[in-house]
């Protein structure tokens, strides 16, 4: 049920009443709140919220209150169930990404336009789409857990509302091409989104390690299994659900001078959240790569210790042939960086991910001079743009040389220049 607190300031003064509730009602239901200058109105609204079964009130936008004089809509035209609908009946998607949507729109969009009619200019306009992102701008979300376990809570990431907008932005779009068209433009479109590069430095969730501190986590590892684990991660640079389904068959040559991994596998969700081992989603992410050869070592280590057959799987669960949890080694990798940090292998101001390793495998390649369209193909990447976005800002440790270039031209003498081999995938 909705309740009414008091909400004070420092000095105890009483400064607004906030309802709180949960959607539907239930124990798993997302926590939702709207805020009163008086406990008058607190009250009149929290019976609404009751009233429609622990959802917002038909017609009520957060923030806004009753922006249209009806308090109902034809159910058929309600946000909630034309949204559902539309995902529902969409061709061409993944089941899991179907199911995606879904949670996307309950968490983040039915708590302000659940109730609202599709159809209407009030409920769906300029001003009502980007008071809602303003509100996605102050949000904070859960993004993994600190060493000690604690959540990680930081503000919603551009990229993160620039999706959820999109996601409301197709819908409206359905709206307006449905015949008769229920809606004669998008509103969305006259949104103004926060830029993916307007992050600050702190909301970034990227951590470099230097090979020096990749070596000295590696060796709080206690498995050797997940030392293992980390000289093939931070030395391909493959995502985790990729590396996980490595297998021997996956090697093209090992014996020879330029041994080759094949990426053509990872483990993949289907509609229940089950697992199973499928293609990458993108062309580009399906590639082969070349190894060195601690790399090739570590892998055959692994195959000798455990006999695999060459569709067994290199890391595992505790079973045999078992999908190695992420969760199962996000734990031990935890263990591991509080080692780190308490052996000084670590700075106490880093808290790395498994995920950190493919960034710093990136890392290492860009400051050594190597170029993004050779990191583009090696990652898996579908477009250089995702390359330069996530990695372009790393560019200038490699400005050393090009000063060097440049000032040997400006001052006469002939740079020398590095030959550069043909790219082969």
């Amino acid at each position: 049920m909705a309740s009414v607190h008091a909400r004070k300031n420092r000095a105890g003064e009483v400064t607004s009443y906030q309802v709180k509730w949960r959607d539907g009602g239930s124990r798993t239901g997302a926590n939702q709140s709207e805020t009163f200058d008086d406990e008058t109105s607190a009250e009149v609204f929290k019976d609404a919220v009751n009233e429609a079964g622990q959802h917002w009130p038909p017609g009520w936008v957060k923030g806004r209150g009753y922006i249209a004089a009806e308090t109902a809509a034809d159910d058929a035209y309600r946000f909630r169930a034309y949204a559902r609908r539309v995902i529902d009946n969409r061709t061409g998607i993944e089941e899991r990404y179907r199911g995606a949507c879904h949670k996307e729109l309950e968490s983040w969009v039915y708590p302000t336009f659940g109730e609202c009619d599709v159809r209407s200019t009030e409920h769906f306009c300029g001003e009502t789409v980007k008071a809602w992102v303003r509100q996605l701008e102050q949000t904070r979300v859960r993004r993994g857990r600190m060493p000690d376990g604690s959540p990680k809570m930081k503000p919603m990431s551009p990229k993160t509302i620039r999706n959820i907008h999109g996601l409301l932005s197709s819908i409206l779009n359905e709206a307006v091409r449905s015949e008769p068209p229920l809606r004669a433009r998008n509103p969305c479109e006259l949104t103004r989104l926060p830029r993916i590069d307007d992050a600050g430095e702190d909301d970034e969730d990227i951590e470099f390690l230097t090979p020096q501190e990749v070596h000295g986590l590696r060796s709080c590892f206690t498995l050797r299994q997940d030392q293992l684990m980390v000289d093939v991660k931070y030395g391909t640079g493959l995502r985790y659900s990729e590396l996980t389904a490595l297998a021997p068959m996956c090697l093209i040559e090992p014996g020879s001078n330029k041994p080759r991994l094949r990426v053509r596998r990872a483990w993949k969700r289907d509609a229940q959240g089950a697992y199973y081992l499928g293609t990458p989603k993108t062309k580009k992410s399906r590639r082969t790569i070349r190894i060195s050869s601690s790399v090739l070592t570590a892998l055959e280590e692994l195959q000798q210790a455990e006999q695999l057959a060459d569709d067994g799987l290199y890391f595992t669960g505790q079973e045999p042939g078992q999908r190695l949890h992420y969760s199962t080694f996000h734990d031990r990798w935890n263990r591991a960086v509080r080692r780190a940090k308490a052996r000084g292998l670590l700075p106490a101001h880093k808290n790395p991910t498994p995920h950190d390793l493919r960034h710093s495998h990136v890392s290492a390649l860009i400051s050594a001079g190597h170029p993004l369209t050779y990191v583009q193909r090696r990652l898996g990447h579908e477009s250089i743009k995702t390359t330069s976005d996530l990695y372009g800002h790393l560019l200038p440790e490699a400005d050393d040389d090009a000063m060097v270039t440049i000032e040997a031209t400006l001052s006469g003498v002939r740079p020398q220049l590095r030959s550069v081999d043909r790219l082969t995938g």
